[in-house]
């Protein structure tokens, strides 16, 4: 039984057709609108990614001010703890 092609072009081809077109072309659409999200969320990730990062930098800067101030506070209290057991008189 050879396979037998018969070219004529019905209603229910057109339909078929106009049908994965439009699914084609919906796919794309939602695809392209779905990037265009991501794309969006990613910008603000990033642009919260520096802030934090800057954020921490200052934190950084402000905890070694910090612990500059306590050695110099530190080094104060034993200069004066030095000075007060000379003043103290031996018994």
């Amino acid at each position: 039984m050879p396979v037998q092609f018969d070219n004529k072009i019905s209603l229910g081809h057109v339909i078929s057709i106009v049908t994965v077109l439009a699914a084609c072309i919906m796919g794309y659409a939602t695809l392209s609108a779905q990037q265009e999200r991501l794309s969006a969320d990613v910008l603000a990730m990033q642009r919260a990614a520096e802030a934090r990062e800057a954020r921490i930098r200052a934190v950084e800067i402000a905890q070694a001010s910090q612990s500059s101030d306590l050695r110099s506070i530190q080094i104060g209290i034993s200069r004066i703890e030095a000075q007060l057991e000379k003043l103290q008189p031996r018994p």
